[in-house]
């Protein structure tokens, strides 16, 4: 994958969770701009990229005026796979080099129940110079993957609350030179239904033992 978002089965994003040890923060602030999404900043200044049917939205918000709105239509097809997914999010990027170990945490809330598999969660992908994604090195030795993801909000979270959303720890593996830090909405599961996830209040922050 080059500089995109990678998305992962529910399975697969299961198989992901890692409790980390606590660590101190090297950086007490927020790396990210615009954080809670209402200040607008553009690309440009570094602001939020979106992709697919994502947009900064007024209709929900954990504080201040606006949130991102991640959303999408996935829908049963008479072919195989027998359906068409969706997958929309935004992002920001950062300078990062190996060994250095990221957390981004925040806020999710599906206005209404989401249905089938569908999912919002925030994720974090590592880049070498060449936009190729590196994975992690929390899940090398295994089926590796693509990224580091935070907890779900799913058909099983409450409808209309925001939940804390937390990708614990990630190590910079070797060859690393950018950071993303995306907003995910994830739906392969052909539901037949607009639905999406909406995502506040977010931070990343450099850490160290």
């Amino acid at each position: 994958m080059t500089r995109k978002a990678t998305a992962h089965s529910a399975a697969g994003i299961a198989a992901l969770f890692l409790l980390a040890s606590p660590l101190a923060l090297t950086d007490s602030h927020n790396l990210l701009k615009d954080p809670g999404f209402d200040e607008q900043i553009s690309e440009d200044e570094g602001g939020w990229r979106s992709f697919k049917e994502s947009r900064v939205s007024k209709g929900k918000s954990r504080s201040g005026d606006r949130a991102m709105f991640n959303w999408g239509y996935s829908r049963t097809v008479p072919y195989p796979p027998g359906f068409v997914g969706t997958v929309s999010g935004s992002y920001q990027e950062f300078p990062a080099e190996p060994g250095s170990k990221w957390q981004l945490t925040g806020y999710g809330l599906a206005a209404t129940q989401l249905e089938g598999a569908a999912f919002g969660i925030l994720q974090i992908s590592f880049f070498d110079a060449e936009g190729e994604d590196l994975g992690t090195v929390e899940t090398a030795g295994s089926k590796v993957s693509k990224a580091k993801t935070s907890n779900q909000i799913d058909r099983n979270t409450v409808a209309d609350e925001w939940t804390m959303l937390d990708t614990g720890v990630a190590t910079a593996p070797d060859g690393t030179a950018v950071i993303h830090a995306f907003t995910l909405y994830v739906d392969f599961t052909g539901s037949n239904v607009a639905q999406g996830v909406f995502f506040d209040d977010l931070v990343l922050s450099k850490i160290e033992d």
